[in-house]
């Protein structure tokens, strides 16, 4: 077990064990900055608490792979036609349930507004797995995302049985400077 889990699971047992379990669950519901609402799930609660976005290439390493810009965008778009920014999204979880429920970076899902489909996620520093009775997970999600998108909307996919998917409200996106892949060979 990592120090980062054993610390969340014996911060959980103080919290619970001091009748702090309510006063977790209205922090995590009340309301803050926009778009860091709770959103109620079949488990607990899931919410986006930032965004940031960044350039994938420089305009030098944009030219030396052959890459292109899109119209109306200021970002080098990879030759191999992927999505030339790179957004990356915090999700925190709670399971408020009295089991464990399977938990994973992959059912959180971005809808640029410049296309009509939902993008999947690139990676995580959260492996899917269980998620404890009473546990957090927290996520940073990262998804590549088309250079002249102006606005996404993000759905959590709650897997309960007839559940929809949930839209989940964002924060403001906050631009990052710099370059995801500036030592890309």
């Amino acid at each position: 077990m990592s120090r980062r889990r054993f610390s969340l699971v014996m911060g959980s047992a103080v919290v619970v064990g001091a009748g702090g379990l309510s006063a977790m669950a209205v922090g995590l519901s009340a309301s803050g900055p926009p778009g860091t609402t709770s959103i109620p799930t079949s488990f607990g609660q899931v919410r986006v608490t930032s965004a940031q976005r960044q350039s994938r290439l420089s305009g030098e390493a944009g030219a030396a792979h052959g890459g292109h810009r899109m119209a109306g965008s200021s970002s080098p778009q990879p030759v191999n036609m992927t999505y030339g920014d790179h957004l990356v999204l915090r999700v925190d979880a709670v399971n408020e349930s009295d089991d464990d429920v399977l938990f994973s970076p992959g059912q959180i899902r971005v809808r640029p507004d410049s296309q009509p489909w939902l993008v999947v996620n690139r990676g995580s520093d959260l492996p899917a797995g269980a998620l404890p009775a009473g546990g957090r997970a927290s996520a940073s999600i990262s998804f590549l995302v088309p250079s002249d998108a102006a606005r996404f909307s993000v759905q959590f996919d709650d897997m309960a049985p007839g559940s929809p998917p949930l839209d989940l409200p964002l924060p403001a996106v906050a631009w990052r400077p710099g370059y995801l892949e500036a030592d890309h060979a």
